[in-house]
């Protein structure tokens, strides 16, 4: 999976998340961060335009994968703000408790191996009152699109290296120790095409209490 996974993956999944639409989504998401910020899943820096330098005093990402790494390289070194990267996972945040006022997440917890371990560390490292912003596929409400969701999910787990269609990704957050209320609510994004019923998306914004 080496070269898949670092390489031609990395490649297909700029392309496909670099859909006018999907930009549009992280542009309104990123706006809103502030203060000392952690962005979990960095991948290849597609979000690094959107921050506000009059608002994000400084930026920590966090990125498993060494494909991704190599191709933030570019975006990196014309950060608007400044930007510290860290070699990692969102499962073990090697950060003291309450170092940041915004946590972002963008198309990351779908793939991660433990959801519940990566909002614990969200919420650890996250001052109180910090804010986690999320824009994320989930599990959807309809009962016959969640039936086709589980059937495809191996099958997407391997060709999205860990991705998953089935995770109820606003539900997890709410239980986590956030409030979010009410929950987001579920839309379909175009830029995914066929997939577009069975990738729903939700963005929101919780509150760390």
């Amino acid at each position: 999976m080496g070269l898949y996974s670092e390489t031609i993956f990395p490649w297909a999944l700029d392309k496909a998340l670099g859909h006018p639409n999907i930009m549009r989504r992280r542009q309104a998401l990123v706006g809103q961060a502030s203060g000392a910020v952690l962005e979990i899943g960095f991948g290849s820096g597609a979000t690094l335009p959107f921050y506000d330098p009059t608002k994000v005093t400084s930026l920590t990402v966090v990125e498993p994968s060494a494909g991704m790494n190599r191709r933030a390289a570019a975006q990196l070194a014309a950060s608007p703000v400044p930007v510290r990267s860290v070699p990692g996972a969102g499962e073990a945040l090697p950060f003291a408790d309450a170092s940041f006022d915004t946590v972002l997440c963008c198309l990351t917890l779908c793939s991660v191996s433990d959801v519940g371990q990566v909002l614990a560390q969200v919420r650890r490292v996250l001052r109180p009152g910090g804010a986690f912003l999320f824009l994320e596929h989930v599990l959807s409400d309809d009962p016959a699109r969640q039936r086709w969701q589980q059937r495809l999910n191996p099958v997407q787990r391997v060709v999205g290296v860990g991705c998953n269609l089935n995770r109820p990704t606003a539900q997890l957050v709410a239980a986590a120790g956030f409030r979010l209320d009410p929950l987001p609510v579920q839309e379909e994004e175009r830029a995914f095409g066929a997939l577009k019923k069975l990738t729903p998306l939700v963005t929101g914004c919780a509150i760390r209490v």
